[in-house]
């Protein structure tokens, strides 16, 4: 998965996969990173290295050169599909029709599964100059250097892919809720959010152990780190769901230690997700801090929720639903609105779970109007 996840966040035209029916042929690969056309270029040198033997091979025919299988240089003779050699490509071309120059290409099998092996090319174009040029200057004298990573599907590649996508869903979700991870979605959730991430698992930790104030020491330092790749539009989708969690994780410690306030700030951001775990955090911060806006937003929930089909409403919306119902009551007996109040709670025991819950807010009532 890790190998999956950096082959998928690689530009989008040097993203490069093969099976038995595509190849990765050197001249796409030369065309898309350093924009070389075929008839630039001259002769190229192949060194092959498998297993302790080393030969080697001298192309100049310019679409033998364009066409080389970069996939099928690295498969292992007696073991189809399997990628355990090394393979050093050098292609000389003309640059800007009369400078010569040189690309280096190293090839190495670089993990994966029974279904998908992902090779490594470590390219370089070296760097050239006119005879007697040295007046510009030394930062200047760098050749491009590239790192690309392709793929070689033993099957349908967006099978492949969509199992990647599924997997890292499942991981993430078990990374946002503290759930333990094996070494291989630690290193793929590293990956995703390496210096946010390692701030993330502590806080989640201490937020598990009810530590809310040592929680948000972690989680505050894991928000402003995953906002500022936010802002330069460098967050992945699962990083975002990452980000938006780590926001409601924070708003739910602040609501805990009763700073509505603060609490407000951080659940307004995952409001307009409509999460219902979200969502509920959010209209408790409204509902218990006694915010004017609480009995609108329960209302506009009510309204949204009763414009669902019913095929839509699933028995977690139904729960969610009764908690609307509730907070509303709650909120009301907060108004002093008591007859409605109450109303509305001897509807909610026919239908609610929560009779415990609720018969204490009646018998709460019940107290109020004896003290008036």
């Amino acid at each position: 998965m890790s190998e999956e996840y950096e082959y998928q966040s690689q530009e989008e035209h040097i993203q490069f996969r093969a099976s038995k029916d595509h190849a990765v042929v050197l001249g796409t690969m030369l065309n898309r990173i350093f924009d070389i056309r075929k008839e630039d270029l001259r002769m190229m040198y192949v060194i092959y290295k498998r297993k302790e033997v080393q030969t080697g091979e001298e192309i100049t025919n310019q679409d033998a050169i364009w066409d080389f299988d970069l996939c099928k240089a690295m498969t292992d003779g007696e073991h189809s599909g399997m990628f355990y050699n090394q393979v050093t490509l050098c292609v000389s071309y003309v640059h800007d029709g009369n400078t010569d120059k040189t690309v280096l290409i190293h090839l190495k099998e670089n993990g994966g599964d029974e279904h998908t092996r992902f090779i490594r090319a470590s390219i370089m174009n070296t760097f050239s100059t006119k005879e007697g040029d040295v007046s510009f200057p030394t930062t200047e004298n760098q050749p491009d250097v590239y790192s690309v990573l392709f793929a070689y599907d033993d099957c349908e590649p967006q099978k492949r892919i969509d199992e990647f996508e599924g997997k890292v869903k499942n991981v993430v979700d078990k990374y946002t809720k503290g759930r333990k991870l094996d070494d291989t979605e630690t290193a793929l959730i590293a990956k995703l959010m390496p210096e946010a991430g390692w701030h993330y698992s502590w806080g989640h930790k201490a937020f598990d152990e009810k530590r809310y104030w040592d929680a948000l020491l972690h989680l505050e330092t894991a928000f402003h780190l995953l906002k500022e790749q936010w802002y330069k539009d460098k967050l992945s989708i699962e990083g975002s769901q990452v980000f938006y969690h780590c926001c409601y994780l924070i708003g739910f410690c602040y609501a805990e230690m009763r700073l509505y306030e603060k609490a407000y700030f951080y659940l307004d951001i995952v409001w307009p997700l409509k999460d219902i775990t979200y969502c509920a955090e959010y209209i408790n911060c409204l509902a218990n801090s006694k915010d004017v806006r609480a009995m609108n937003m329960i209302d506009e929930e009510l309204e949204r929720l009763d414009d669902l089909k019913e095929e839509e409403f699933t028995e977690e919306i139904s729960k969610y639903y009764c908690f609307l119902l509730r907070r509303r009551a709650y909120v009301l007996t907060n108004m002093h609105h008591l007859d409605e109040a109450e109303e509305l709670l001897k509807k909610l025991l026919e239908v609610d779970g929560r009779t415990e819950y609720i018969q204490n807010e009646l018998d709460y009532i019940r107290k109020l109007r004896r003290e008036q």
